[in-house]
């Protein structure tokens, strides 16, 4: 396999604010060896989450992506050449495959897929760890969904968002709002999606509108942005509200300075909880949960969009069009090949 060419997308300075494509570089590099216990994998397609943000600065919850490092990503791809008895040339796999088009890594990163069930993208989103598994998690076992919940999401048209409001609904809530920008995407929530409510966070003064969508009070806050979208939901919670946050997407572009919530009082006002989470400590759950959304996926119950940008090359403007909320539903880049 050394006639390959692996294009790959490094970080070339740590942003500084808002991403720039400036802060990336695209280089070639060579493919090395497979040596016992490692897979070659053909990266097929790449996942665009939230989390690899947070590792461009440095520092942060997550492991940092080092200067002149390929950047993190998960993805799916085909195996192209295995020392491992466990995997064939031509299986389907998802693994930590980074930024590139081809991943070497030793076969215990690396997950078999099943694509009778579902196709090799819904593993990175409605059945992928950082996008299904984390909407499920965090309603379920963390925001305890029930029937007869008021549930708001924040960042709804997202691809954890656009799942949790529909895991929500599918859990017996009765009353699934979400929170976005933009005429276009209220619709895709109410239209598509089955949320009861959508507030257009741009045009619509998110607190007021709230109360009146919610006029007992949210159960349940999903919540994806953090800032002040957070303190306006804050303001609208009822009597033991469960706050859960799985992201702060308006915080981002700051991690040196991240700020809190003012309203937080309101939880003790109003006898509530707020519970962040990382999917990873849930992992005991990780199959019943897959099982779960994969009944939804295939009878239709559950919908996953898709935004594909075509070519490792859009790897970075992906990024911004994340951050800057470009997109309905999951984020994807397809990953031209260069043998």
């Amino acid at each position: 396999m050394s006639q390959l060419v692996n294009r790959k997308v490094v970080l070339k300075s740590h942003p500084q604010g808002a991403l720039k494509e400036s802060d990336f570089e695209i280089v070639n590099d060579e493919v090395g060896e497979v040596s016992a216990g490692s897979v070659l994998v053909r990266v097929d397609v790449l996942s665009i989450d939230a989390f690899i943000r947070t590792t461009l600065d440095g520092g942060g919850f997550h492991t940092s992506a080092q200067l002149g490092g390929v950047v993190p990503a998960l993805g799916v791809g085909t195996v192209v050449e295995s020392a491992d008895p466990g995997f064939a040339v031509g299986d389907t796999v998802t693994g930590p495959f980074c930024s590139q088009s081809y991943a070497l890594l030793p076969s215990v990163m690396l997950r078999k897929l099943d694509t009778s069930i579902a196709p090799a993208t819904a593993f990175l989103g409605a059945l992928g760890m950082a996008t299904g598994l984390t909407s499920y998690t965090g309603i379920v076992y963390v925001g305890k969904a029930k029937a007869g919940d008021t549930v708001v999401i924040s960042g709804a048209a997202g691809a954890v968002g656009s799942l949790a409001g529909q895991v929500a609904r599918l859990s017996g809530a009765s009353t699934v709002i979400g929170i976005a920008g933009g005429k276009h995407k209220v619709d895709f929530l109410v239209n598509e999606l089955g949320y009861t409510a959508a507030i257009d966070y741009r045009n619509e003064n998110v607190e007021k509108r709230l109360a009146e969508l919610a006029p007992n009070g949210v159960n349940l806050f999903f919540d994806n942005v953090g800032g002040v979208v957070l303190d306006a939901v804050l303001m609208n919670i009822a009597e033991e509200a469960r706050v859960v946050l799985c992201g702060a997407v308006s915080q981002y572009e700051n991690m040196a300075d991240v700020r809190g919530p003012k309203n937080y009082l309101k939880l003790a006002e109003r006898h509530a909880t707020m519970a962040g989470f990382a999917v990873f400590h849930f992992a005991e759950h990780y199959e019943r949960a897959e099982k779960q959304l994969t009944q939804w996926l295939a009878s239709g119950q559950l919908i996953m969009r898709e935004h594909i940008e075509q070519g490792i090359d859009r790897f970075p403007a992906a990024l911004n069009i994340l951050q800057n909320g470009g997109h309905h539903g999951k984020l994807l880049v397809r990953v031209a090949q260069t043998a």
